[in-house]
């Protein structure tokens, strides 16, 4: 066997031991999940130089060793969801396992009283005055969990100050520097966690959250996690693929280094399905997805995404078939109501697939999907005022969510307050600059404030980026030139349109009657291909090319065989046709 094999598998079983026993329960199973999937053999490649073990000073490894029974006891309180008990049990304890524990304990009741204390997400109005009384109380418990924060920052910023903090110590600094808002200086603290330790994969997960590549270049943040060995690519792959989606080729990379790491691991091959949702290829997505449940039937990771994909398609039965099978594992799920909050809203039930995405909030208020999908059916059930309140819920979680931003465009929009609009598509385009939805929604909103010029910028932007409305900025940048009586350039994009046509759709060219010469397509895109040949056969008529014109015009007369050619558009052609026979002007 590979000694890099043998090695891995040792530093993998450390991590299991080292998290669980700090109650990191979910960078455990991650660890042990790859563990369970490692490559049996040969990696065929050199593992970069990592931190193989978690170590310790002498005085710190005797001093966990001393207070052994009380982490132990502290431990199983912890796992009995009795944080308070815990902390207190290891208050006399010193050694660096017990602070951990008893911060991290502290921690979590904290959070936990927050939650139970914030607004209910599906509450109806009551009176002002019970309302008053609820955010007076919301609020008082809110201060008093902030000084906890500082308490739990002050002693570990402590313990950093006399250079005997560790890695996972480190972690909790950072996630208490999130909660307080310090985004820069929780980045700092986790960086240090995952350089010192690369194994706590909770720790780099958190990173992923306090990342702005909108700011921060892609590229700066990779040099910066270089040293922490090989488990930078399973980060730099799961960044690439929140936040460019399909926009970024450096995914292969990282992917490829784990697939040979791990060639049967669920992670990795959930990474491949959400990078093809990302794309936008829900067939092949969906395909990976069923592989994920055939390889695990029981998990409900990503079963809200796999839902995702489903309601696209508009798969109604395979939809029901997850929802049902998710309801079936645990009802009680974040994942499993937003996969039959997904089923609902396929059906149109709107109402009920809102009380199913405000269950989910209710099981976790930091469920940022269910924010989103919310303001989706308010959306739709057309209550603009509550979806505004939904998705600003989702930005105020995440401000990288582009969903999000996204219906905050729409929604302002749907108001006819396109300026508004245009702020919100500009938020979600640079943290999607690859994604061509973004900027023709940018677009458009320009053109419906007046301002031709950055709607221009914005269609020509949309066509660097996914080709899925590919056709829709080219139709627009070809009548937005039109208008501003650039006739060159109008005509480029008319035939880039017909291009694109033929491309998807088949020959121009072919006449036969049961192919008509402009392709197939729906009857607003086949008028709006009749538009761009009426426009090419007069364009090329003025610069002296009869035939030219002539044989654009034919593909009019030829397309009303199809039926989504408006008779209107038929009979300017033939018009057109007589006009150029006789060589009269058009």
């Amino acid at each position: 066997m590979d000694t890099s094999v043998v090695v891995l598998r040792d530093q993998l079983r450390q991590a299991v031991e080292e998290c669980s026993a700090r109650g990191l329960v979910f960078a455990a199973k991650w660890a042990a999940e790859q563990l369970c999937n490692l490559s049996p053999t040969t990696l065929g490649f050199k593992l970069p130089a990592s931190h193989a073990s978690f170590t310790q000073e002498s005085s710190q490894a005797a001093l966990d060793a001393e207070e052994k029974d009380s982490v132990s006891l502290a431990k199983c309180l912890f796992d009995l969801r009795e944080f308070e008990r815990a902390a207190y049990k290891l208050q006399k304890c010193s050694g660096p396992r017990a602070v951990f524990l008893r911060l991290y304990s502290q921690y979590l009741s904290r959070e936990r009283r927050v939650g139970e204390a914030a607004p209910n997400s599906n509450k109806s109005a009551a009176s002002d005055t019970a309302l008053s009384a609820e955010e007076s109380d919301r609020r008082r418990t809110a201060g008093e969990a902030d000084r906890e924060l500082l308490a739990i920052r002050d002693e570990l910023e402590a313990l950093d100050s006399d250079s005997s903090i560790d890695a996972f110590q480190l972690y909790l600094l950072g996630l208490v520097h999130k909660a307080l808002g310090q985004r820069l200086r929780a980045q700092e603290a986790l960086l240090r966690s995952v350089c010192a330790y690369e194994f706590n994969w909770s720790a780099w997960q958190l990173l992923e959250t306090c990342v702005d590549t909108v700011q921060q270049p892609v590229e700066q943040l990779s040099a910066k996690v270089s040293g922490a060995g090989w488990m930078q690519h399973a980060f730099m792959a799961q960044l690439l693929v929140e936040q460019f989606g399909s926009g970024n080729n450096e995914f292969g990379v990282h992917h490829r280094v784990l697939e040979q790491l791990f060639p049967n691991s669920q992670f990795v091959l959930g990474l491949r399905a959400v990078r093809h949702y990302s794309m936008r290829e829900f067939e092949e997505a969906r395909q990976l997805f069923v592989q994920l449940q055939h390889a695990d039937p029981y998990a409900l990771e990503l079963s809200d995404i796999h839902s995702n994909i489903l309601y696209v398609m508009e798969d109604r039965a395979r939809l029901g078939e997850l929802a049902h099978r998710c309801a079936t594992l645990d009802r009680f799920r974040p994942e499993t109501c937003c996969v039959i909050g997904n089923y609902y809203s396929l059906r149109r039930e709107h109402e009920k697939a809102v009380g199913y995405f405000q269950r989910a909030l209710q099981l976790d208020n930091k469920y940022l999907a269910a924010w989103t999908l919310m303001g989706h059916e308010f959306i739709e059930m057309k209550n603009t005022a509550a979806a505004v309140d939904a998705y600003r819920h989702a930005v105020d979680t995440d401000t990288r969510d582009y969903r999000a931003w996204y219906g905050l465009g729409q929604t302002y929009e749907m108001l006819n307050m396109p300026h508004y609009a245009c702020s919100y598509y500009m938020r979600a385009a640079a943290l999607r600059p690859y994604d061509s939805r973004m900027w023709c929604a940018l677009g458009s909103c320009y053109e419906a404030s007046s301002q031709r010029t950055p709607a221009i910028e914005s269609y020509r932007r949309a066509l660097l980026g996914t080709a899925e409305n590919e056709a829709v900025a080219i139709t627009r940048l070809a009548h937005l030139y039109d208008d501003a009586g650039d006739r060159v350039k109008a005509a480029y994009y008319f035939q880039l349109l017909v291009e694109h046509a033929v491309k998807n759709s088949g020959a121009l060219q072919d006449t036969t009657p049961s192919n008509s010469g402009l392709p197939l397509q729906g009857q607003g895109q086949m008028d709006e291909l009749a538009t761009a040949c009426l426009f090419l056969a007069s364009y090329e008529h003025d610069r002296g090319n009869p035939s030219v014109a002539l044989r654009y015009l034919a593909q009019v007369v030829d397309g009303a065989n199809s039926g989504g050619i408006s008779q209107q558009r038929v009979d300017e052609a033939k018009a057109m046709m007589r006009a150029v026979s006789q060589n009269e002007s058009i």
